[in-house]
């Protein structure tokens, strides 16, 4: 799943003082920007299908983000949800039979859910931070990718109301509707991480 980015406030100077010059917009520690770029690079592969071995690389970055600031504790959330999308597609592609393609449907519904919220709480905390809006961009999920993942989730509750009720007329349709959504950002991960070291890179 690509990860696009959003906008933000830029924190001006104090009113009080005119003479003084604007406050400069806080920047990612080296630390923040590594261990998020190093997520970026684990999850180029999916672009083409992972191994399992690449699957385990992406993990391992997602837990380096850690917890050391809310920042990064958000962002682990969502980078663990959004792997848990792929997983739970993956169940939901191979199932055979109706009851292992209702438990595939609901995993995803599921795993959607999750990185809807956790999305929404990374991007506050970007919010929070009053990032440059170059940055903020980067790190934000889009309100066009929310909406992406908002109506894949509504059209896998309709799926997993067909399988549940056995109703092949109804799933059908949710799998052509499926079918046909596209994601609002054509960048590929390499793209997007160009544009997050241009944008958040901290000096030096």
């Amino acid at each position: 799943m690509r990860r696009p980015g959003i906008a933000l406030l830029v924190v001006l100077g104090s009113f009080a003082m005119p003479s003084a010059a604007p406050a400069q917009a806080p920047l990612l520690t080296p630390s923040q920007f590594a261990a998020i770029d190093a997520v970026y690079v684990a999850f180029a592969p999916f672009q083409d299908g992972a191994t399992s071995a690449e699957r385990a690389t992406a993990r391992a970055a997602c837990t380096a983000l850690g917890s050391a600031d809310a920042l990064r504790s958000t962002l682990r959330r969502a980078c663990f949800a959004q792997l848990g999308i792929g997983q739970a597609l993956g169940q939901s592609e191979r199932c055979k039979g109706r009851r292992p393609c209702l438990l595939g449907a609901r995993a995803v519904r599921r795993a959607l859910t999750d990185y809807l919220a956790f999305s929404r709480a990374a991007n506050r905390a970007v919010v929070e931070l009053g990032l440059t809006s170059a940055c903020s961009r980067e790190l934000r999920r889009s309100a066009g990718e929310l909406l992406y993942i908002t109506r894949m989730r509504s059209l896998f509750v309709q799926l997993e109301r067909a399988l549940r009720v056995g109703s092949r007329r109804l799933a059908d349709s949710a799998q052509r509707r499926l079918k046909a959504l596209r994601a609002p950002d054509s960048r590929s991960v390499e793209q997007t991480r160009e544009d997050f070291r241009a944008g958040c890179a901290p000096p030096g």
